[in-house]
């Protein structure tokens, strides 16, 4: 997938109804599904903190192509946090306990890295969490779960179209980095906090959701598993050395033409696109 291939499309998605709500909404995988939900939580502050991070040294940026490529970076991140904050309000309207405070904690966290961290670090925290993402989208688009039979299509759709976005603007945050700062010690070092910051997080967003779940639905496939964790725990481990590796860079991975062709049909699906 070429470099050209950054599109900024508007989506309009359908929103399932609060009362229609099933929070086992991928592969009715519990695991699976709380992770998806922590994720669209977690973006929905974090996607912000890219824009304006990205905003703030565009300028900076000396070479034309890599300057519009960040500027349709940060337009995709803008739309994706549209996106979540319409499909959040399904998961907040059903008021999990202590659910509120812990999106205060990180609400604040991004706060502070605006306010008073250095853009080195904010660039260098991007590319850690997309060297992350990257990873996943091409592992997740690849292996058909958001088209599984007990996939929710809404949420399905939300999480193929924002994977697939990571995908195009995968070279983008790194290519930044090296380009205004470079450094691989402070790249790998980074790659792990921001990583870190987002495991935590839906570990802990995971652990409310499903047990308060399992008791208020009275379903005990809403559980995660002891092995679950440690499955994810692996999972999560082997991507993140990957990331941190001296010779690591997305310039590598090969995109399937399945993905090539999602592209594709997402473009053509948008209310409007550039």
């Amino acid at each position: 997938m070429a470099v050209q291939s950054i599109v900024v499309r508007k989506m309009a998605f359908d929103i399932p109804e609060v009362k229609d709500f099933q929070p086992l909404y991928i592969a009715g995988n519990s695991a699976l599904s709380y992770g998806h939900t922590a994720l669209g939580l977690y973006s929905a502050y974090l996607e912000p903190f890219f824009v304006k991070s990205l905003r703030k040294v565009i300028d900076q940026i000396k070479d034309e192509t890599l300057r519009e490529q960040a500027d349709r970076l940060w337009r995709q991140e803008a739309q994706h946090y549209q996106k979540h904050v319409e499909f959040n309000t399904l998961i907040l309207a059903q008021d999990y306990p202590g659910l509120a405070e812990l999106l205060g904690h990180i609400e604040k966290d991004f706060e502070s890295y605006l306010s008073d961290q250095s853009d080195q670090f904010r660039i260098a925290y991007i590319q850690g969490f997309e060297s992350y993402t990257t990873q996943f989208a091409l592992q997740v688009l690849v292996s058909g779960l958001y088209d599984h039979r007990r996939t929710d299509r809404a949420f399905g759709e939300l999480f193929k179209w924002h994977l697939l976005e990571e995908v195009e603007h995968r070279n983008v945050a790194f290519d930044v980095y090296q380009h205004l700062y470079g450094g691989y010690f402070y790249r790998a070092r980074m790659c792990r906090l921001a990583q870190q910051h987002m495991f935590h997080f839906m570990s802990d967003c995971m652990n409310i959701m499903s047990s308060a779940d399992e008791v208020r639905l009275g379903n005990k496939r809403c559980r995660i598993t002891t092995k679950q964790k440690i499955m994810i725990m692996i999972s999560q481990l082997g991507m993140q050395v990957r990331s941190m590796l001296p010779g690591y860079t997305p310039h590598k991975y090969v995109v399937p033409s399945k993905i090539v062709a999602l592209s594709e049909c997402f473009t053509k699906q948008a209310s409007s696109s550039r």
